[in-house]
């Protein structure tokens, strides 16, 4: 038997002792993360956010589980629907490949963009009721189709081009490069760079990069100490946003509707606090950990400051990840343009720009 299976085998034994094999019928949840309490999804969002709920004293208490000792990276949808878990805290869309399509919109390029502002872009994406396709909403195409519930955790801050010590100062310098890539966007986004993308999950590839099977990382520099990465990355280009990786706060409608209607509303609002909570609360860490490495020795090398011939090239990078992001999932069917278009208004209505070539081909005044 697969460790998988035992893992799911166990837990289900754990949901039939505790009579919550479906739906939640009692007071206790048992909320779920992929990721160890070091990092800022867990320590700084989950656990706040089960502290907040349980003081409002509305009959709520939780069971809590960390670093996929219940469900692993990836499998929280079906770890929701099988009554092994109620709460995904996170649900890491990005890893559920091809089951959320238009959630990457917030790894799409981006300038003078945090955490912040990303997270709140994507509360109002959430709550539009504007059309994408056969009447759905974003939330509705995204969110409800899959009988779910969803709110975001902060968005991570920007990603940025990271190595392991190799300067990245011209186009030939990236071309054939192994970088790690987290999601099928930081793939296109690495091919347009000419460099070769190495699939992988964050927590797998502390050991590709010290043993240089890959030599880079697409990933926001908040997040280095969560995997250990301070030690590891020697070199960083900054001022480019790669994007923002964001997720979701989950739980099945059928828990949902369990719920009544205090709870629901409490539930609601903790939610969407506790997000920007946790959005403002990455913006720190970003300026702390660059802060911390550059005295280690870290080199962090502004964009602006790069050759002009470079500038130019992972611009055009940028507006391709954009071109090619939306072109291939309406070849597959998904309203991308549509979304795209939206979540670019939301980025420049807050102060953050998209890059000139994908503002173009979106046709955006």
């Amino acid at each position: 038997m697969s460790s998988n299976l035992l893992k799911l085998t166990a837990a289900g034994l754990l949901a039939g002792s505790l009579g919550l094999t479906g739906a939640a019928t009692a007071e206790t949840l048992r909320i779920s993360s992929g990721i160890g309490q070091q990092h800022f999804w867990a320590g700084e969002h989950m656990d706040p956010f089960i502290k907040a709920i349980e003081s409002a004293d509305i009959g709520i208490d939780f069971e809590a589980y960390y670093s996929g000792s219940l469900v692993t990276p990836g499998q929280e949808l079906d770890g929701l629907n099988d009554g092994i878990i109620h709460v995904a805290a996170p649900l890491l869309a990005p890893y559920h490949e091809g089951r959320f399509p238009l959630s990457d919109v917030t790894q799409l390029p981006t300038l003078e963009t945090n955490s912040e502002l990303v997270t709140d872009a994507l509360l109002e994406l959430m709550d539009s009721d504007q059309e994408l396709k056969d009447g759905k909403s974003f939330y509705e195409y995204e969110i409800g189709d899959k009988g779910i519930r969803g709110w975001p955790v902060g968005a991570t801050s920007a990603y940025s081009l990271a190595t392991t010590g190799i300067e990245l100062r011209e186009p030939s310098d990236i071309e054939g490069l192994p970088i790690r890539a987290g999601s099928p966007l930081h793939t296109i986004l690495l091919e347009e760079l000419g460099a070769t993308p190495v699939t992988m999950t964050s927590a797998d590839s502390y050991e590709a990069l010290s043993r240089d099977t890959v030599e880079g990382t697409i990933l926001s520099v908040a997040d280095w100490p969560s995997y250990s990465f301070e030690d590891l990355l020697e070199y960083a280009i900054t001022g480019i946003s790669m994007g923002h990786w964001e997720s979701y706060l989950a739980m099945t409608e059928e828990t949902w509707q369990g719920l009544t209607d205090e709870q629901r509303e409490t539930w609601d609002r903790i939610a969407r606090e506790i997000a920007m909570e946790n959005a403002r609360h990455i913006d720190r860490q970003e300026v702390k950990v660059r802060e911390e490495t550059s005295a280690d020795g870290t080199t962090f090398v502004q964009i602006e400051d790069l050759s002009g011939e470079m500038q130019d090239y992972m611009a055009k990078a940028a507006s391709q990840t954009w071109i090619r992001w939306i072109e291939q999932l309406e070849e597959d069917g998904h309203p991308a343009r549509a979304v795209a278009r939206q979540w670019a208004g939301l980025i420049t209505e807050r102060g953050g720009e998209i890059p000139d070539g994908a503002a173009e081909y979106l046709d955006l005044d």
